[in-house]
């Protein structure tokens, strides 16, 4: 427990320093910001970028806020660095002005609709209904003989409006699902959090989510309950890797990221956004 506490910690000290973290310019267009998370961000920032335009491109006034929710510290039972964590997410939020953030990560949108009741939370699923697919993503899957099941994220059972949102673009992709016997409000955790205190416990829970389902291929739109449904031994994906990502294997069988290059994917993504600036 010592080590795995120690970890966290050296997670959230590097998470909230300044090689890997960055944001759009300050201005009073302002008007939402989009927070991809980290796990989106470990994974891929092609995606989080391509996401992000897509947001831009669509919804004026939209910024980037690349920075952890400090859900780990909260996790880890460590409340004070939590908070004084994430006063640096909230101090970030306030000096970009906006009203409004976009989350792709779903422990982001618990974390952030708890702890700033004056910010507008909204998935990115509400917001890519709301918007449309992209016309590349239309029906792009309709001919694929695969019926993923989908797992809905813990974070979030109580929001129905993103179960709803999830399942219409699912729809307008042309994806065929099915779904698990604990399903939305019932969803069960992927055991991903578990890892935090108990790596063997956790591995035992993937299993037993991961094998609820009868098929082999989860759709999932969290990158930790990805990992955790690969690491259980199912074929798993992130939506938005379905539609932003155009080099997919259409096997669905992700690499397996190591820590280094998570690290180096965030920095990556940390210099796309100030790239912006100039």
């Amino acid at each position: 427990m010592k080590n795995r506490n120690i970890g966290v910690k050296l997670h959230q000290l590097a998470s909230f320093s300044k090689f890997f973290t960055a944001s759009s310019d300050y201005n009073e267009d302002n008007i939402r910001a989009f927070i991809p998370g980290c796990s989106l961000t470990d994974y891929s920032p092609e995606i989080v970028m391509k996401t992000y335009k897509y947001l831009s491109d669509n919804l004026v006034g939209t910024g980037i806020i690349l920075k952890c929710c400090a859900a780990p510290s909260k996790i880890s039972g460590d409340k004070e660095n939590f908070k004084s964590y994430y006063s640096q997410l909230q101090e970030e939020i306030e000096k970009m002005k906006v009203k409004e953030v976009i989350t792709a990560c779903q422990t982001c949108y618990k974390t952030i609709k708890e702890n700033s009741p004056d910010i507008k939370v909204k998935s990115v699923w509400e917001s890519i209904n709301d918007i449309g697919i992209p016309e590349s993503a239309d029906k792009r899957y309709k001919d694929l003989n695969i019926v993923f099941a989908l797992h809905d994220p813990c974070p979030i059972r109580k929001e129905n409006i993103i179960h709803e949102s999830v399942r219409d673009v699912l729809k307008k992709m042309g994806i065929n699902i099915e779904e698990f016997n604990n399903t939305r409000e019932r969803t069960l955790c992927c055991g991903g959090k578990l890892s935090i205190k108990n790596k063997e416990k956790a591995l035992n829970h993937m299993r037993k989510r991961a094998y609820e389902a009868e098929s082999d291929y989860i759709l999932t739109y969290c990158e930790s309950c990805v990992r955790s449904m690969k690491t259980a031994g199912k074929k798993s994906v992130h939506i938005l890797d379905l539609i932003f990502n155009d080099n997919i294997n259409l096997d669905f069988n992700q690499q397996n990221i190591n820590s280094l290059k998570k690290w180096i994917n965030r920095y990556k993504c940390k210099t796309c956004i100030e790239q912006l600036k100039k």
